[in-house]
């Protein structure tokens, strides 16, 4: 892939991304750089690592210059063959400020969006996956998970697939659900607005990290939460979405630690007996062996 002269780099990353097999969702986050870095209107020949560098040092927040850096590398591969000096840095877990069961509860009940609200909280799903979920998706407690809606209401393949068990409550809900067009950014709107007006914030993706605190926080088995949350990598379980609070630290040191032990009781050493082994005999024995070759040597033996 090369570029013509005059070509912007709007221009040049439409045409690239046409031709590639991406998701929608992947190439509207690469054109979302574009226009975040302001590229759009700059010449393909100013395009240089130096220069993408520096427009790279604006961003603060550490996750967003990583999402944008691998964007970059992503869309100027074919045309600069040192790309890769833009080091992708390494990501920094999201810490939320998770509100009470009973609050984000209520906001999600305020809201239109109910359902979905339920799917995200109790199931772990996704904006886009809880979107595109239907009474067919759903076989006794097992949901399973295979499309998400995108931001322009069209079905396409989630992030990652799986089944779901859900509890049988959630289950009926999904059986009497009436399938519309509902679009992630309608229930994102609609669930920070009725939040703003009950002094509550929350957001969709905090109802997965909520699901993923609360099924660690209850001693599950790691490796259930892993299926559950549909990760191909613990790690990202256990360190990107399942939160420990200050309290949950305190909490867990005095169930462990929290009695003070017992003193100690002070034994008083006995001493020890001068040992008149193998070893000192054997030593006594020889010494008169020779003695007595000695004396026999010297004439003197009786």
């Amino acid at each position: 892939m090369s570029f013509t002269s005059g070509q912007t780099v709007r221009d040049f990353a439409t045409v690239t991304l046409s031709e590639r097999l991406l998701r929608k969702s992947t190439a509207d986050s690469y054109m979302q750089t574009v226009r975040h870095l302001n590229l759009g209107d700059v010449l393909m020949e100013e395009v240089t690592i130096q220069f993408l560098h520096q427009r790279l040092l604006t961003i603060t927040n550490v996750n967003t210059k990583r999402k944008h850096t691998v964007a970059l590398r992503a869309l100027f591969r074919d045309v600069l063959p040192d790309i890769k000096e833009l080091k992708i840095t390494k990501s920094v877990p999201r810490v939320y400020e998770i509100p009470s069961e009973e609050d984000m509860r209520r906001v999600i009940e305020a809201t239109p969006y109910r359902f979905y609200g339920l799917l995200m909280m109790y199931a772990g799903l996704r904006i886009g996956e809880a979107c595109a979920i239907g009474p067919k998706d759903v076989k006794g407690n097992v949901l399973k998970v295979h499309k998400q809606r995108d931001e322009d209401g069209q079905m396409v393949l989630s992030k990652t697939q799986g089944e779901v068990i859900i509890p049988s409550w959630l289950a009926e809900e999904v059986r009497n659900h009436r399938v519309t067009v509902v679009t992630p950014g309608a229930v994102r709107e609609s669930m920070w607005r009725y939040g703003q007006k009950l002094g509550i914030t929350v957001n969709p993706h905090m109802l997965r990290h909520w699901y993923a605190t609360v099924m660690v926080g209850k001693k599950v088995n790691p490796e259930i939460a892993r299926q559950q949350l549909r990760h191909s990598d613990l790690k990202t379980t256990l360190g990107y979405y399942a939160q420990v609070k200050k309290t949950d630290i305190d909490e867990a040191v005095n169930d462990l630690f929290g009695l003070k032990p017992e003193a100690v009781k002070e034994e008083t050493a006995k001493p020890k007996k001068k040992s008149k082994g193998k070893k000192a005999g054997k030593k006594k024995g020889e010494l008169e062996q020779m003695f007595k070759e000695w004396l026999k040597n010297q004439g003197l033996e009786d």
